[in-house]
């Protein structure tokens, strides 16, 4: 609040230097042309005074150059005040900015995962840029427009002076067309906005799915698809951007063309006809206050288009800061170490897709030192039920107990500090292989991290590198097979030692050895933690505690490898059948 007050007192401090700086010029003409106004001019009056009192000759060059000091003095000022009002205005702007980007950044990811999914990447990645940056353009414009409208009235100030009767007519018919240009423009402004926004949006969403699928894009000849797409949006943003700049800029050709209009009918008026008798002087300064005038009135103009089209970023600001359901659950936090979680009657179904159930009245019990496998078919539910429990959904029924309390109860953040989880689709953050796995977490020592590396089977490569474990990965860990990209998730989730450890086809990309010594390694992790297996391999899981068979949404079979493969039902099946590898059981 301070800032801006002292950016409004400069725009008014500029305001009133520029008016005595115009004003200046009526006594230095009339004593460069030696007018007969010159000897009642009070300023003229005021600097001969002056003079006498320190002594110095008051002839006419003497006054006319000391003027000239006075009116340098002033605009040098006024540069100064100008040059502290844009530094200030930038300084609010971009503090404001920064203020909304980073609320927005933070907003999108603590809302519901359900949302974020609907929207898609490119989208998203537009809603937390443009609208900040938007919000810079809005106050520099908002500066823009009180700047000038605090402007012209020193400027009004300053023709009423030198004439009232010239100012009377001229403002008339100047706020007469401002009023007229905002009811024709700002409407139109907003809509092209709109149209330009949501164009803009489409890019974006398009540019960021050709980078994420650079492989599918090679791989498939897509290049020229995608880039006529983008091209065809390219155009299609041109006109309404046309439209905004004709409306923003327009004015001002307007403008000029109104003000010559007004100069040459009171120039008439005033030589002409004797209208007024306004002395040449202030004639002259009038001219040159009302051409001062013609820009300052386009750009109030032009400032409110302006703004009328970034309607749409603020709408988007307050949509995500206020509208985006959040992630919500309890405020319990859960201070003992997790030894029991259990399903009860948990039911759920997609919000994209509520006539398909995917979770029908699961009971299930995951037990800390034992490892429990979910498995079954291609979309039986086994990661729909990860999902829940690392939180990213709730149970439309039904509910998730841990230690006997609901999960969600629970504070969230809290919760899933307890769990490492790797999921089948691996992230890996353009950085180095030790921050991939330490998370940028100062207090994790070097030696921890290269013992999770040792039980994820990955420290004799990371060796072999140059850089070790500073190599970068690439974006999205593009540098890395798609096996040692996995085993950087799984170091990741064993270096948390955590309380539930999910493995959601964590090894899919890993060979038959690697697989082998990583399940081993899960086996030694399992008496400290609560571990939730899904695998297609079933031949990975023969040792597991508890294996869970799903199918459509629905625990149909539960036992250990042996005693389901004697049942000889869907686990046998699988297990013998073509949607998994055929490893003869022990």
């Amino acid at each position: 609040m301070g800032a801006t007050l002292g950016i409004l007192a400069l725009m008014a401090s500029g305001a009133f230097l520029e008016m005595v700086t115009l004003g200046m010029g009526v006594p230095l003409l009339e004593a460069a042309t030696r007018s007969e106004q010159a000897s009642q001019n009070r300023i003229i009056i005021a600097v001969k005074s002056l003079l006498g009192f320190f002594g110095f000759s008051t002839n006419n060059n003497i006054v006319l150059f000391s003027l000239l000091i006075v009116v340098s003095g002033v605009v040098v000022l006024n540069g100064a005040v100008v040059l502290l009002k844009h530094y200030g205005g930038a300084f609010v702007a971009k503090n404001l900015h920064r203020e909304v980007k980073s609320k927005l950044f933070q907003k999108t990811l603590s809302a519901q995962y359900s949302y974020l999914e609907e929207k898609g990447r490119g989208a998203l990645l537009y809603n937390i840029s443009a609208p900040a940056l938007s919000i810079f353009q809005v106050m520099t414009y908002s500066a823009i427009l009180v700047s000038s409208i605090l402007n012209i009235l020193g400027v009004a100030v300053l023709m009423v002076y030198l004439s009232w009767w010239a100012t009377l007519g001229v403002g008339t018919l100047g706020f007469g067309w401002v009023y007229i240009w905002r009811r024709m423009a700002d409407r139109r402004a907003a809509r092209f906005g709109r149209e330009l926004y949501a164009l803009e949006s489409q890019t974006n969403k398009i540019e960021v799915d050709a980078i994420d699928g650079l492989k599918v894009v090679k791989s498939n000849e897509l290049i020229a698809p995608l880039a006529k797409k983008q091209e065809l949006l390219l155009w299609a943003q041109l006109k309404p951007h046309l439209k905004s700049v004709l409306l923003i800029h327009g004015v001002s050709f307007a403008n000029d063309i109104l003000a010559c209009g007004i100069v040459i009918t009171l120039g008439g008026l005033a030589l002409g006809l004797g209208w007024g008798q306004m002395p040449f002087a202030k004639l002259v300064i009038f001219f040159v206050a009302l051409r001062k005038a013609a820009p300052l009135l386009a750009s109030i103009n032009s400032s409110y288009a302006q703004l009328n089209r970034d309607r749409k970023s603020i709408e988007v600001i307050d949509e995500i800061l206020h509208m985006v359901p959040e992630e919500r659950f309890g405020d319990k936090i859960l201070k003992e170490r997790v030894f029991e979680i259990a399903f009860d009657n948990v039911r759920f179904h997609y919000s994209s897709k509520p006539e398909k159930t995917v979770l029908k009245g699961v009971n299930l019990v995951l037990k800390r030192g034992e490892i429990t496998a979910l498995v079954g078919s291609t979309g039986s539910g086994k990661s729909t039920a990860a999902n829940l429990l690392v939180g990213l959904y709730r149970p439309m029924s039904g509910q998730i107990l841990v230690n006997g309390k609901d999960l969600s109860s629970l504070d969230l953040n809290r919760w899933r500090e307890k769990i490492g989880y790797v999921s089948q689709d691996v992230f890996l953050f353009h950085d180095t292989i030790r921050e991939n796995i330490s998370l940028w977490n100062p207090s994790v020592r070097p030696e921890n991290i290269e013992s999770a590396c040792r039980l994820a089977q990955l420290h004799d490569f990371i060796v072999t590198l140059p850089e070790g474990y500073d190599t970068i990965v690439g974006d999205r860990g593009l540098r890395l097979s798609g096996g040692q990209a996995q085993r950087v998730a799984i170091a990741r989730a064993i270096l948390k030692q955590p309380d539930i450890l999910i493995f959601d086809e964590a090894t899919s990309a890993l060979d038959n050895l690697t697989e082998k010594a990583i399940y081993e390694a899960i086996h030694s992790l399992r008496k400290e933690a609560v571990v939730l297996v899904i695998a297609h391999r079933l031949s990975t899981i023969q040792d597991v505690d508890q294996i869970c068979v799903l199918k459509q949404g629905e625990i149909v079979e539960e036992g250990n490898h042996r005693s389901l493969i004697a049942l000889n039902g869907i686990y046998s099946r699988l297990y013998h059948g073509g949607e998994v590898r055929h490893v003869p059981s022990n």
